[in-house]
């Protein structure tokens, strides 16, 4: 008896850790310490399929948290920061319903709700080395205030960046 729940226990656990919606995966045999200065990939902000206003909105959100971290941002950096999403439509339809004790007998019509939602990736790339390092991604759904999703995401991300050995 005390197998099974255990096994419930454990088959839960895990269930719940893969369904987590940060990923984050780094070469942990380099030493983060080394690391000063940063720029972004002009060729990665271009293809960012964000509006312009959005876009520089995610590149101000990423510098003042690599600043916070004590990095400057460099024309001849150490590290490459490279930000893509992956995003796609999500429509929910509420369906319409009939009040038949309502004084006016309402018929509410079904309501269908548009919104994005995806993923959202940030890459830091050693520029000595040309590979990456670190890379983070975040699961985002766009419903709401957008500004403040990309924001949360952005920090969320790099809260344990640079990692520690």
């Amino acid at each position: 008896m005390k197998i099974k729940v255990l096994s419930v226990i454990i088959g839960f656990t895990l269930f719940l850790t893969s369904c987590s919606s940060t990923k984050i995966d780094y070469d942990k045999s380099i030493d983060f310490s080394q690391y000063h200065t940063f720029a972004f990939f002009k060729k990665g902000l271009n293809h960012l399929k964000v509006p312009l206003k959005k876009k520089r909105f995610i590149v101000r959100t990423i510098s003042e948290a690599m600043l916070q971290k004590g990095f400057t941002k460099s024309s001849h950096p150490d590290l490459i920061v490279n930000i893509f999403t992956k995003l796609h439509d999500r429509i929910d339809v509420y369906p319409g319903y009939y009040h038949p004790y309502h004084p006016f007998r309402r018929y509410r019509r079904a309501r269908i709700e548009k919104t994005k939602e995806g993923t959202f990736y940030i890459d830091i790339v050693d520029v000595k080395q040309k590979k990456v390092i670190w890379s983070g991604s975040r699961y985002i759904n766009l419903r709401g205030n957008d500004y403040k999703k990309f924001k949360t995401a952005i920090y969320k991300l790099l809260e344990n960046f640079p990692p520690e050995k």
